[in-house]
C-alpha cells in the first residue's frame, strides 16, 4: 500500500509543479474499516469499507492553496489541478508562506489483520458483560481501523504510516435507566470488553433509584468519559491558531499558573502505545513530546510553521496546515484510588459521561453540557441514588482551576464526543455549577 500511495502523491506533485507551484506538499491516505453494530443485544449490522484520498498544499509565489481529492480519476485530478491554479491566482498574497524543509522517516509498519470473528467474539463478551451486571438489553457499535498515511514533498519530507485501532462503545439499557462504557486500544488483545460492558450495565443497576436535588453548586467527580471531553475542549485551546482567532480560553496565558496546581498535562505524539501518534506531521516535521500544563502553569501552545513564525518561536510538530492541534492528550495520574476519590468528594456528584457540549463563548471559555449515562448523588463516599436532568453550565478555566483530588487509575477515551484520544483518570471538581432540566 505505502508503494501505491507514494506514487499518487508523486503523480499529484508533478501535475502542481507543471502548473507553476514552486513548493507542494502531498498527504495521500488511505483508511480501511470494520464496523459492527448491536442492539437489543445482538449484533445487527456488520460493514467494511476502504476509502483513499489526497490532500495537497500548493505554493505559488506568496499565495497558497490546499485542495483535497476523493474522486481519484484521471477527470477529477485534472479539472482539480485546473481549478485549484484558477483559485489561486485570485487568492491574496501573504507574508511568507514558504514551508519547512521536510524530514525524512522510516516507514513505520505497525497494523494488525483484521478478524472478523474475533471482532464479534469482542462485541458478545461486552454483552454479556452487561447483562450480567443487571442491564435488561444492550446496544453499542465496535470499529477496527486502520489508517495508512504517506507524505511527500518537494521540500524533501518523506514518510509512511500505518496503523490500527479499535473503539468499543458498549450502552445498556433497563428500567428506564442508561449506562455507557467504552475501551479503546492499538492491538484487539488489549481491548477491555468485559469491563466495559461492566461498567455499563452496573451504572444501569445503580440508576434505578433516583434521588431529587437542585440545580446549585456541586463538587463533581469527573468520570474518565466526562472528563476526556472536557479534557479535549481545553486541549484544543493550546492550538497557538485558537488564540490568533479569539477562540481560545488561554490567550496571554503563556507561564502563568493558571490551571489548578493538581493538574499537568503533555500533548504527545511521538510515542508508538499511544493511540493518536504519528511519526511525522502534516508538514513533515517529527512529532514529539510537548508539556502543555506544569502543575497547572500554562508552558506552550501547540504550533506549525506558519504560526510558529507569527509568535517568533518554533514548530512543536502539530501541523494542521491550517490549525495545529494535539495527537494525544494524557494528564498525569495521581495517588488516589477510586474508592477513596468518592471519599475524598464527601457529598458531590458523580457524573459518567455527557453529550452535547457547547460554548457560549470561546474565548472565556463559557460553555455548558449534558450530563448522560450516569449521574449520581454521593454522601459520605456512598453513591445514595441516581438523578436526572443535570447539565454542567460552568466556565472551561473556573473548573480546571478548581481541581483538588486526581485519581490514580487512567483510561484512553476516544469516541465521536472525544475525537483527540485522552488517557486520564477521574478527577474532583470544586463548585461546579449544575443546572436542572425543568421536566427532570
Amino acid at each position: 500500500m505505502n508503494e501505491s500511495l507514494y506514487h499518487l502523491g508523486e503523480k499529484l506533485i508533478k501535475s502542481m509543479t507543471n502548473k507553476g507551484a514552486s513548493d507542494v506538499i502531498a498527504l495521500p491516505t488511505n483508511v480501511e474499516r470494520f464496523m459492527i453494530r448491536f442492539s437489543n443485544s445482538k449484533i445487527t449490522v456488520v460493514q467494511s469499507w476502504s476509502s483513499t484520498s489526497i490532500d495537497l498544499l500548493s505554493t505559488f509565489g506568496r499565495r497558497r492553496i490546499i485542495t483535497s481529492f476523493g474522486d481519484l480519476s484521471e477527470e477529477a485530478i485534472s479539472r482539480g489541478v485546473e481549478r485549484a491554479v484558477t483559485e489561486a491566482s485570485q487568492m491574496p498574497e501573504q507574508g511568507d508562506v514558504t514551508p519547512p524543509k521536510g524530514g525524512r522517516f522510516a516507514d513505520r509498519l505497525e497494523s494488525e489483520e483484521m478478524d472478523l470473528e474475533r471482532l464479534r467474539d469482542t462485541v458478545s463478551a461486552s454483552i454479556n458483560a452487561a447483562l450480567k451486571e443487571g442491564a435488561e438489553r444492550v446496544a453499542g457499535v465496535m470499529t477496527a481501523t486502520t489508517a495508512r498515511q504517506g507524505i511527500l514533498s518537494t521540500t524533501g519530507a518523506e514518510g509512511y504510516d500505518e496503523r490500527s485501532g479499535y473503539d468499543l462503545n458498549v450502552r445498556a439499557f433497563g428500567g428506564g435507566s442508561y449506562g455507557q462504557g467504552l475501551s479503546c486500544a492499538l492491538r484487539i488483545a488489549s481491548l477491555e470488553p468485559e469491563r466495559a460492558g461492566s461498567e455499563a450495565g452496573r451504572i444501569v443497576s445503580l440508576s434505578r433509584n433516583t434521588v431529587p436535588w437542585g440545580a446549585g453548586k456541586y463538587d463533581v467527580c469527573l468520570s474518565p468519559i466526562i472528563g476526556a471531553n472536557l479534557v479535549e475542549r481545553l486541549g484544543r485551546a493550546f492550538s497557538a491558531f485558537s488564540v490568533e482567532t479569539g477562540m481560545s480560553c488561554l490567550a496571554n496565558r503563556l507561564g502563568e499558573r493558571t490551571l489548578s496546581g493538581c493538574l499537568s498535562m503533555v500533548d504527545d505524539g511521538a510515542d508508538p502505545q499511544k493511540l493518536g501518534s504519528k511519526r511525522f506531521d502534516d508538514e513533515g516535521q517529527p512529532t514529539r513530546y510537548n508539556l502543555l500544563v506544569d502543575e497547572g502553569v500554562i508552558s506552550t501552545y501547540l504550533h506549525n510553521s506558519s504560526t510558529a513564525r507569527r509568535f517568533n518561536t518554533s514548530t512543536t510538530g502539530n501541523a494542521g496546515w491550517i490549525a495545529p492541534g494535539p495527537w494525544n492528550l494524557v494528564v498525569q495520574s495521581g495517588e488516589t484510588s477510586e474508592g477513596d476519590l468518592l471519599e475524598d468528594l464527601g457529598r458531590g456528584i458523580l457524573i459518567i459521561s455527557n453529550w452535547y457540549t457547547r460554548f457560549q463563548n470561546y474565548g472565556t471559555g463559557d460553555f455548558s453540557t449534558i450530563c448522560r449515562d450516569g449521574a449520581f448523588l454521593v454522601e459520605n463516599g456512598e453513591i445514595k441514588g441516581a438523578i436526572k436532568g443535570a447539565r454542567i453550565s460552568d466556565n472551561l478555566l473556573r473548573l480546571f482551576q478548581s481541581i483538588r483530588g486526581i485519581g490514580r487509575r487512567r483510561q484512553w477515551v476516544h469516541w465521536w464526543e472525544v475525537n483527540t484520544p485522552v488517557l486520564l483518570p477521574s478527577m474532583i471538581a470544586s463548585d461546579v455549577a449544575l443546572t436542572k432540566a425543568q421536566e427532570a
